[in-house]
């Protein structure tokens, strides 16, 4: 639990200073090429864990690019499992994860790539006994069903 209090206090202290909001405007321009340093965003603290997001904005090709690093509590998962329409890739830095998709479970440590399809039954959960973070990217087309647009 130390390392997530650590985590909470870098990243609180690192979103103070950090000015990502054009990354984060859902009515700007197309996002460029851009490096988003690991200690940016804004963060969010939580039973589970710490939650920065580094950008949510679209892109040449995408209505929505959203960009997130989680670092979950032992024992912890961020959600219930769930579905959804878009896409997402998980990277995990550090920690394992089990990782329900469509009732299979499935372990991934540092430097496993998660990826989860549209619609399919997905959940995760840190086993522990130490903090896992991870990077989410989640992918809307622009002819995602049911999508804003996120340039508007």
């Amino acid at each position: 639990m130390r390392s997530i209090q650590a985590a909470a206090r870098s990243c609180v202290l690192s979103a103070v200073a950090a000015s990502v909001a054009v990354a984060q405007s859902p009515s700007a321009a197309p996002l460029r090429s851009r490096v988003f340093p690991p200690d940016t965003g804004r963060a969010r603290v939580t039973e589970a864990g710490v939650f920065r997001a580094l950008v949510d904005t679209c892109t040449a090709n995408l209505n929505r690019l959203e960009i997130h690093v989680t670092t979950l509590a032992p024992a912890k998962s961020p959600h219930p499992p769930h579905r959804h329409a878009h896409e997402e890739l998980m990277i995990v830095r550090s920690g394992t994860l089990e990782v329900l998709q469509n009732g299979a479970t499935r372990r991934a440590g540092p430097g496993s790539v998660i990826f989860e399809a549209s619609n399919e039954l997905h959940g995760l959960r840190n086993p522990g006994p130490d903090s896992a973070t991870y990077v989410v990217i989640r992918i809307d087309p622009h002819d995602l069903a049911g999508a804003s647009d996120g340039c508007r």
